[in-house]
C-alpha cells in the first residue's frame, strides 16, 4: 500500500486524458492509464517511468473496467481520484440524412450508438465502480474524488453532435443528482468539467477552421480547471459543474423551475422515491437541492 495519491485517468493515450495524467504525474500521484488504444497506452506508460501503469480498458464494458480498477487496487492499495474523460462524438447521423426508402417496410439499419455507450454508460460504471473501491481506502485529509469531463453541450443543445450533446447533457444531469448523495453516505466529492471545442490533434481541420484558433480551448486550460476540483481537500466542490473559460471553471447554474409548486412536488417525492429504489433515506436535504 502506498502514502502517494492515486488517480485513474480514463481515455488516457491523447488529448485531454493524456494532457491530464502527465501533470498529475509531475505532481506526484501514482496514474493509471486507462484506454482502448493499447499501443499509445503503454507508450505513454513508458515514457511517463514508474509512477504510472497502463491497463488496455473499454469504459463502455462494465467487466473491463472493473477489471482495470481491481487491478489498480491491488497494485496500490487505494484510488483517491477518478478522472473518468473517455469519450467520443456520434459515430452516425441520427437525422436519417442518407435514408431515402421507397416504402415504408423499408426499416432503417438499428442507429451506432456507441458514443452513448463510451460518454454516459461508461462514466455510471467508472463512478459506481469509483464509489465501491473508494470504501475501502486508508484514511486520508486528502479526500475521495470524481472529475468527468462533460461538455458545454451537455449544458445546451447542439444539433450537429445530437448524441453527444444528449450524452453529455445525461452526464451533467448524474453528476447533479448523484453528487448530493456521494457527498452525504460516501464522503465523495463528484463533479465535472465542461469545455468548449478543445484543441487537440483530434479535432478536424474543418472545424478548426470553422472555429477559428483562437476560439478553441487548450488542453492545458482543461486540465487547471481538472485542477480546481482535484487540488481541493475535501468535498468543497461537490456536485459542481463547471464550464472551461481561460483556464479555470466557471459554475453553470442550476435550472430552477418554473413555479414554486412543480419545485414543492419535486422536493416532496424525493424521500419516498429513494426509499422505494435504494432501500434506504437520501440523507440530503432536499430543500437545498433545487
Amino acid at each position: 500500500m502506498t502514502d502517494q495519491k492515486v488517480a485513474i485517468v480514463t481515455g488516457a493515450a491523447s488529448g485531454i486524458g493524456k494532457a491530464l495524467a502527465v501533470r498529475l504525474v509531475e505532481k506526484g500521484w501514482l496514474v493509471a492509464l486507462l484506454d482502448i488504444n493499447e499501443e499509445a497506452g503503454s507508450q505513454l506508460a513508458s515514457s511517463l517511468g514508474p509512477n504510472t501503469i497502463f491497463l488496455p480498458t473499454d469504459v463502455a464494458s462494465y467487466t473491463s473496467q472493473s477489471t482495470a480498477f481491481s487491478a489498480v487496487f491491488s497494485r496500490f492499495g487505494r484510488i483517491d481520484a477518478l478522472c473518468a474523460n473517455a469519450g467520443i462524438v456520434d459515430r452516425c447521423s441520427l437525422y436519417l440524412q442518407s435514408h431515402r426508402p421507397e416504402s415504408v417496410t423499408d426499416i432503417p439499419p438499428a442507429p451506432d450508438l456507441t458514443a452513448t455507450d463510451i460518454d454516459f454508460k461508461g462514466v455510471v460504471y467508472g463512478v459506481y465502480l469509483a464509489t465501491h473501491f473508494m470504501r475501502f481506502n486508508p484514511p486520508t485529509a486528502y479526500g475521495k474524488k470524481i472529475v468527468v469531463t462533460a461538455s458545454v453541450v451537455g449544458t445546451v443543445p447542439y444539433p450537429a453532435l445530437p448524441e453527444y450533446s444528449a450524452a453529455k447533457s445525461a452526464v451533467v444531469g448524474f453528476v447533479r443528482a448523484t453528487a448530493p448523495v456521494l457527498r452525504q453516505k460516501e464522503g465523495i466529492a463528484l463533479s465535472a468539467v465542461c469545455p468548449h471545442f478543445v484543441a487537440t490533434p483530434m479535432l478536424p481541420p474543418f472545424l478548426v477552421d470553422a472555429v477559428g484558433d483562437t476560439r478553441l480551448i487548450s488542453v492545458d486550460e482543461v486540465v487547471k480547471a481538472y485542477e480546481v476540483y482535484l487540488d481541493q481537500p475535501g468535498d468543497r466542490y461537490a456536485g459542481e459543474v463547471g464550464e472551461v473559460v481561460g483556464g479555470s471553471s466557471e459554475v453553470v447554474p442550476l435550472p430552477t423551475y418554473g413555479t414554486e409548486q412543480a419545485r414543492e412536488s419535486m422536493v416532496a417525492g424525493i424521500e419516498p422515491i429513494f426509499e422505494a429504489v435504494h432501500g434506504g433515506p437520501s440523507g440530503v436535504d432536499a430543500q437545498h437541492l433545487f
